[in-house]
């Protein structure tokens, strides 16, 4: 069993629960399906995956290249993170994800990037100190003793995450990053339907396990990656599932909605 995957998969099932205001009685890691829960009493198989934009690149339609001013401003960027990330916890402080957000007048000057990312640091020192598990700071709400940061930086946005037991913990799951324009996706029944039917290749061994089985796709709409748009009035029947239960579960902005409506639920678990 990969124990760092297993590690995150848990992250995003404690995300899950917390929302839905779920508190099993014990939570048993598997490998089919990824969990296994007690609800008063009764067994419930969990199984987590992620969703992703799929990017078609073809000589057809090529990437645009990014200039070498832009490349230069990107890469001073990450060290800027990367340097405060470490200032912030070399201080001792709580666990965090951090995504940061800069405007278009970055700098190139190594000492100002100093400067910036000691900012930085001292802005998301103060943001853990709120103690809510999520945490967005925008320029445009900010004080006046905050105006020097916000020349720089349009926005952080920072999330907690479980304290580390080592070096490789810590890696996985508090890491900083660059948020840059990407690929918003609008998130479609027929991408949906295409992560429940592959998940439901295995759904005769899940129930081996247990009678009812829930899967969660989870996206994290922070990471280029993962940045599908829902449209208002999404049809959430618009979908078919063998599972149980089937959820989206956006856990930064705190958003799940339950799937495959039509599904009998004469002997689920509410």
């Amino acid at each position: 069993m990969d124990s760092a995957k297993k590690q995150h998969e848990r992250f995003l099932l404690d995300r899950f629960l917390e929302l839905q205001g779920i508190s099993p009685a014990c939570i048993e890691a598997r490998e089919s399906p990824d969990f296994l829960i007690d609800l008063e009493g009764r067994k419930v198989g969990i199984e987590v995956t992620e969703l992703f934009i799929r990017t078609n690149r073809s000589e057809a339609h090529p990437q645009p290249e990014i200039g070498p001013l832009l490349q230069a401003a990107e890469s001073n960027q990450d060290k800027i993170v990367s340097r405060a990330r470490e200032i912030y916890f070399d201080s001792g402080n709580p666990l965090l994800k951090s995504t940061i957000w800069f405007s278009d007048g970055i700098t190139l000057d190594k000492k100002k990037g100093d400067q910036i990312a000691e900012l930085i640091a001292d802005r998301i020192h103060r943001m853990s100190l709120q103690g809510s598990s999520a945490v967005a700071w925008r320029s445009s709400e900010a004080e006046n003793e905050e105006c020097s940061l916000s020349e720089w930086v349009d926005m952080i946005h920072t999330h907690r995450v479980p304290e580390y037991r080592d070096a490789q913990w810590k890696d996985r799951f508090a890491w900083w990053q660059v948020a840059r324009p990407g690929l918003v996706a609008p998130l479609t029944p027929k991408r949906l339907q295409e992560v429940i039917e592959n998940k439901a290749k295995k759904i005769g061994v899940y129930r081996k396990v247990a009678e009812q089985i829930w899967l969660l796709i989870f996206v994290d709409r922070t990471q280029p990656s993962q940045m599908f748009s829902v449209a208002p009035g999404f049809p959430l029947d618009s979908v078919s599932s063998p599972f149980t239960r089937t959820f989206y579960c956006d856990y930064v902005a705190k958003e799940v909605m339950e799937l495959a409506k039509k599904v009998e639920r004469s002997t689920v678990i509410l």
